[in-house]
């Protein structure tokens, strides 16, 4: 019988994870104690058992896995890229020293438990609104949530910095102390793109963005989960046609 994998908290792997699966080589999309999501670059039968292996700082964990489903992510447009593949597999136990390693990720920002995240839905800001992160002015704010929010600016920013965020809403001044999680470069409006994590802020957060939600100047993203929890979704890699 395959497990229920949503009885038993989920984490999604914030950096690369490498994995073997059988003789393939892939990466943990997601984690729980009783199974894997993973990203490969070869499809595997369904009801299949095989060596599963991963490595991390935290540990290491060996042991056999079956397929649950497995669905191809992205086709190969050129002879330079590989097709790829989403595969589930469930283990036949919870594993010890999984939960170790789990938490391990968690402590050093490396994993994210998935029903938190989905607890602090995004919403796209639609109105113009700049503001300022630290000497970084002005910055544009491009979403919002609970937790955080997504910024442009016109230079980079090295993940970690800590700074104030400033910005006004309804001729109203709001100041929050936040740290850069990310920051790439922006793919359709040029200049940067860069995550903010604030924490403590929740209550206040909320109120701001159902003003602008109240206002038309905000929006929930329908899509933000989509794209995070299914990696593929998006991907810009050349030679490649995402197909999640």
């Amino acid at each position: 019988m395959v497990p229920d994998f949503r009885t038993v908290p989920r984490f999604f792997m914030m950096t690369s994870l490498p994995a073997t699966f059988g003789e393939a080589e892939g990466n943990v999309v997601d984690l729980s104690v009783r199974g894997a999501r993973l990203q490969v670059m070869q499809p595997f039968a369904i009801g299949a058992t095989l060596p599963f292996s991963i490595e991390t700082d935290h540990g290491r964990i060996s042991t056999s896995a079956t397929v649950s489903w497995c669905r191809m992510a992205a086709l190969s447009l050129d002879d330079d890229e590989s097709d790829r593949y989403l595969c589930g597999i469930s283990f036949e136990h919870d594993l010890a020293g999984l939960q170790e390693i789990i938490d391990g990720l968690l402590i050093h920002e490396q994993a994210m438990r998935i029903e938190d995240a989905r607890s602090a839905e995004r919403y796209a800001v639609t109105a113009q609104i700049t503001g300022s992160f630290g000497v970084h002015s002005p910055v544009r704010i491009l979403d919002l949530s609970i937790r955080g929010a997504r910024v442009g600016t016109d230079r980079q920013v090295v993940p970690g910095t800590k700074a104030a965020l400033r910005f006004r809403v309804d001729r109203k001044h709001v100041d929050f102390t936040a740290e850069m999680m990310w920051c790439r470069p922006s793919e359709r409006r040029g200049g940067f793109e860069a995550g903010l994590r604030i924490d403590g802020e929740e209550p206040l957060l909320r109120q701001i963005i159902a003003h602008l939600c109240t206002h038309n100047q905000a929006r929930i993203d329908l899509n933000s989960l989509r794209r995070k929890f299914d990696p593929m979704r998006g991907e810009q890699t050349a030679g490649l046609l995402a197909l999640v």
